[in-house]
């Protein structure tokens, strides 16, 4: 596979790149913002990188989750298929293996895993970039929610193209559910 169709292939698997971002991003979101609400309790004087950290440490645990999951789920899916696409054609269980069509189901599997988890794992720098690199928590925060909000639009856009509808309604419906998780992560950090 040269990379112009591994990219390909990438794209086709939209709501492995769709669960991936808004995992990563929504969650670390959610992780960071509540560290740095708690952290902000009783004049603690965390340092806002170990904040980021703590969100990394959680994107990656979220990622690593995806991409584990993914390949459960799907290896068990494309062996179900298999198992009844050979009962269709009156053959012995595990005839097909080895073959073509299940070479094709294990590129599935892997490019399933590794798409949801890849995805998870970019998504989840975006909350936490700004608590690595800068200072005031207050600065932080403010510009991780608005790098979010952006990247939440970017992926709605993304999902409206590849389901051929809203581009503004797909994005609406994603920003709002960042909103939703913001308010929750704001009042669980002690908000």
């Amino acid at each position: 596979m040269n990379l112009k169709e591994f990219f390909e292939e990438f794209f086709n698997m939209s709501r492995y790149v769709a669960l991936g971002s808004l995992d990563g991003i929504l969650a670390v979101m959610g992780v960071t913002l509540t560290a740095s609400g708690v952290a902000g309790l009783g004049g603690a004087e965390i340092p806002n990188y170990l904040i980021g950290i703590t969100g990394l440490s959680g994107g990656i645990a979220i990622a690593m989750s995806n991409a584990f999951g993914s390949f459960i789920g799907e290896r068990a899916e494309e062996m179900r298929s298999m198992r009844e696409l050979e009962k269709k054609m009156i053959m012995e269980e595990g005839k097909l293996d080895d073959t073509l069509i299940h070479k094709q189901a294990k590129r599935r599997i892997y490019m399933s895993m590794f798409t949801h988890g890849f995805s998870s794992f970019i998504g989840s720098f975006v909350p936490v970039t700004a608590f690595l690199v800068i200072a005031d928590r207050i600065t932080a925060t403010i510009v991780t929610l608005i790098l979010c909000f952006i990247a939440l639009i970017i992926l709605g856009i993304y999902l409206g193209r590849v389901s051929r509808e809203s581009l503004f309604k797909t994005s609406i419906e994603i920003v709002v559910i960042g909103i939703f998780i913001m308010v929750v992560s704001f009042v669980m950090g002690g908000g």
